[in-house]
């Protein structure tokens, strides 16, 4: 689905950056919105999730937005993905999951040819490291992951779950808070799950909507 041109807009709106930051994120946003629209949507609402949850977790403003940025970021390498298999309706192969894992790394790379989003490249680099160390591209492990990596991770899984997509049904949002508390202290940081679930409670439909 095209998205709106409201939905660009939006995706340039948060965090309020320096003009040159700003330019460049805008312009790797523009190319996701043309190129990879679905992907484009989902990274417009991890940010928004994360937006909402650094505010509660009161980690002040510069990383704060660091956060968000990563949110905004953290799948742009996708568009370094053959369309054949971001767009495959059905589970993919080893071969397929091997060349999908790579999006992390082309992510890190395409940051950091910018040199305003130089540091941020290595933040989503790691944002599919596991808690207990069994992620990638890694293995990183506990507090050695960034905490905006970390941040992120819950926010995008929760978004992936509760939006269909072309190799799953979406599932209800305490379906999906359940499968987040499940993974606590395996596959996500204990207290920022305990943080999502709390600034969830009531609220889904107005993050969602941008509110």
């Amino acid at each position: 689905m095209t998205p709106t041109p409201s939905c660009s807009r939006s995706l340039r709106a948060v965090p309020a950056l320096s003009d040159p930051q700003e330019d460049a994120v805008g312009r790797l946003l523009d190319l996701a919105i043309e190129s990879a629209p679905d992907v484009a949507a989902h990274m417009e609402r991890t940010g928004r999730l994360a937006k909402a949850l650094v505010q509660g977790l009161d980690l002040g403003a510069p990383l704060a937005k660091v956060v968000v940025l990563t949110a905004r970021l953290h799948d742009i390498g996708k568009l370094g993905i053959p369309p054949w298999v971001l767009q495959k309706p059905g589970p993919l192969n080893d071969f397929e999951c091997r060349m999908m894992r790579e999006h992390s790394v082309i992510g890190q790379t395409m940051l950091e040819r910018r040199s305003e989003l130089l540091a941020i490249g290595p933040l989503v680099r790691a944002t599919h490291e596991r808690w207990d160390g069994t992620g990638y591209p890694d293995r990183m492990r506990g507090a050695a992951i960034p905490l905006p990596s970390r941040v992120v991770a819950v926010c995008d899984a929760f978004d992936a779950m509760t939006r269909p997509r072309s190799y799953s049904a979406s599932i209800p949002i305490q379906a999906a808070l359940d499968e987040l508390q499940e993974c606590s202290g395996t596959q996500f940081d204990p207290g920022i799950v305990t943080a999502f679930c709390e600034l969830l409670e009531g609220r889904f439909d107005a993050l969602a909507k941008g509110a």
